[in-house]
């Protein structure tokens, strides 16, 4: 009797997350990994060698960093290149850009299991080796998962009873208390469109040098991404949520599927005023088309005008 061929798996639709298969975790400090996430913030999806330069590090560390925020669901390889997955702080602090990765950290699942054993009572290394295998890390080398321990237990990730919904909550209360302290000081959460990359260098840009903080958030989906979830850290401490609307994000499939209520919803729970940006004569959505917007579709200087007329007034 001929012997009968199993089929391969079938392969799944779309892209999932590199988080869910962590086997190896690159050696690398953690101060190096902003230098590589401000460059895939600010260029288009940029090659190894392309954040090596910008950042100026060695291809081999860029290399290693990207692996690394790969993994951890900080960045996806798209094409030849690289693109955030959350939002980034880009002229942000040193604690707002670490804020970003310990939220990746706890919300991946390999760590979850970490502290849930933790929780438990076991050991930190018997722990992870507990976790790896409910993650199918196979076979399990303590030695490749001992960096992603060091960046977490660096962070703070690695407290027991931490869970990513104490993260958000934690940067809602600090934009209350900023408030109190600097009541001047404003931050704006700046969505938009990959292929408006250009006029949104330039609005950041200027938008930091008249004294606005800006988190940048590419409009990416993801397989089984929740929208609402993944603004989470810069959506709860910012003021205003900016959304460039243009013929490129129109037609995206982050507006066509996500931009709705649920969103709408959280942004305002948030008590963070929505603001769109409009770049050419594309209609605005329906679910935004009620707002206040600033007008870039003419001229520049009188949209950022508006726009900075409007980040500046109260609260």
């Amino acid at each position: 009797m001929p012997t009968r061929k199993i089929p391969a798996a079938k392969k799944q639709s779309g892209k999932q997350p590199a988080s869910t298969s962590i086997h190896r975790f690159e050696p690398a400090k953690l101060d190096s990994l902003f230098v590589a996430l401000d460059a895939i913030a600010w260029l288009d999806t940029p090659s190894t060698a392309q954040v090596a330069q910008f950042a100026g590090i060695d291809p081999r560390t860029a290399g290693k960093l990207l692996k690394n925020a790969c993994q951890i669901g900080l960045a996806d390889a798209v094409g030849s290149g690289y693109a955030l997955t959350l939002p980034y702080p880009y002229k942000g602090s040193k604690e707002q850009k670490e804020a970003v990765v310990k939220e990746a950290l706890v919300r991946l699942p390999l760590l979850t299991g970490v502290r849930q054993f933790l929780r438990l009572g076991d050991r930190t290394e018997v722990a992870l080796r507990k976790a790896a295998t409910i993650a199918g890390v196979t076979p399990f080398v303590p030695t490749d998962l001992n960096p992603l321990l060091e960046w977490a237990q660096t962070l703070g990730a690695l407290q027991p009873s931490l869970v990513a919904e104490d993260l958000v909550e934690a940067a809602a209360i600090g934009k209350e208390e900023r408030h109190r302290q600097e009541k001047d000081r404003r931050i704006a959460f700046l969505s938009h469109s990959s292929k408006d990359k250009p006029f949104i260098r330039q609005l950041a840009a200027d938008l930091t040098a008249n004294g606005i903080d800006v988190w940048l958030d590419e409009q990416r989906i993801r397989v089984g991404d929740s929208i609402p979830e993944k603004l989470a850290q810069g959506l709860a401490g910012s003021d205003f949520f900016l959304i460039a609307m243009s013929e490129h994000s129109a037609g995206s499939a982050w507006v066509q599927k996500e931009l709705n209520n649920a969103l709408v919803h959280e942004v305002q729970r948030r008590n963070v005023h929505i603001l769109p940006l409009r770049l050419d004569d594309t209609p605005m959505p329906t679910i935004i088309s009620d707002k206040k917007y600033a007008d870039f579709s003419k001229s520049y200087k009188s949209g950022l005008d508006e726009l900075l007329a409007a980040l500046k007034g109260s609260v």
